[in-house]
């Protein structure tokens, strides 16, 4: 079980990440070129595989069914 000063930590790292990534969304043209940066921090943050072939990381499988 964590402490709660380590879900603190842990849920102002989320925010930041969650945050970063919202404001760098978008279609190629519009989006910062961070953009591929913030999803390697969520996908690092929340432990989110990369896809077995590198090319970006597997958020699907995590994805509320249909």
């Amino acid at each position: 079980m964590k402490t709660s000063k380590e879900l603190r930590e842990f849920r102002a790292l989320a925010r930041r990440a969650v945050a970063d990534y919202m404001r760098s969304e978008g279609c190629s043209c519009c989006r910062s070129d961070s953009h591929d940066d913030h999803t390697a921090a969520l996908a690092r943050l929340l432990r989110v595989p990369k896809y077995d072939d590198g090319s970006g990381y597997d958020f699907g499988k995590y994805r509320t069914p249909k």
